[in-house]
């Protein structure tokens, strides 16, 4: 059983990481699974913090950033120490169930795989020493949770992807990467909300911004939200991005435990 660990983040955040790498580093890397249940556990406490703040419960923290395995507590020192927060999160840690998963929103996303949507699937067919078909079939087989947002705003780090389909990121970075791009890394895949650089493996491209200014909800996705893909074709995806025009959006969520 892994510790937590507590870090200072200069004189007003504080880390506690629950995959236990202390000072030395000494802990053996977390399997995917592993680190995805931490992740959960991260989540969980996050929520249990921001419920005792917006109740008046807990005063002096101003912000609260849940990782992958970690999370990150903003205070102000003038109302509350670090040492007085340490305790009062200690509470908590035995409440914490890094197994359960509760009801949350599944997206099943269309994507448009290979060509010059995925310029990287037939490499990373032939670095898994799979068919771009199986490459496919294994990406869009797998139920993936948003992990955590970051990045660009409306990205989502998926966990859960399948693990003939591991590998590291790109040796060398695309300086332009089109919104939409759908990237494999690690166990992990992202959708690019906007145009920018990365360093994923580009396998396909989804036709919903994950960002929107025009619609109510700018950002579709949640940490903890519940992803699918399934495979569409060119015009179909044209259809599909045409239309989003004026903040539409043609799509919409179902519970997980729904959907079965």
């Amino acid at each position: 059983m892994r510790q937590p660990v507590w870090f200072a983040c200069g004189d007003t955040g504080l880390l506690l990481d629950f995959s236990g790498y202390g000072p030395s580093l000494g802990a053996s890397p977390l399997s995917a699974e592993n680190r995805a249940g931490l992740t959960r556990k991260a989540r969980q406490l996050g929520q249990m913090i921001k419920q005792r703040v917006d109740t008046g419960q807990a005063e002096g923290i101003t912000d609260i950033v849940p990782g992958l395995c970690s999370v990150l507590i903003h205070y102000d020192p003038l109302i509350i120490t670090s040492a007085a927060i340490k305790q009062q999160i200690s509470l908590f840690l035995d409440q914490l169930d890094e197994t359960a998963e509760s009801p949350a929103p599944l997206w099943h996303l269309p994507v448009c795989y290979g060509g010059t949507f995925g310029p990287d699937l037939d490499e990373v067919a032939k670095r898994t020493n799979l068919s771009p078909e199986e490459v496919i079939s294994r990406h869009t087989s797998c139920m993936l949770e948003v992990a955590i947002m970051g990045f660009l705003p409306g990205l989502g780090y998926m966990t859960g992807v399948d693990e003939a389909l591991y590998l590291p990121r790109r040796s060398e970075p695309r300086t332009f990467v089109a919104q939409g791009s759908v990237g494999i890394a690690m166990d992990q895949t992202v959708i690019y909300p906007l145009d920018s650089p990365g360093g994923w493996n580009l396998i396909g491209k989804m036709p919903i911004p994950l960002f929107d200014q025009a619609r109510d909800t700018p950002i579709l996705f949640a940490a903890g939200d519940k992803v699918r893909f399934y495979p569409v074709g060119e015009d179909e995806f044209a259809e599909l991005a045409a239309s989003c025009a004026d903040g539409h959006l043609p799509l919409s969520p179902v519970l997980s435990e729904e959907a079965g």
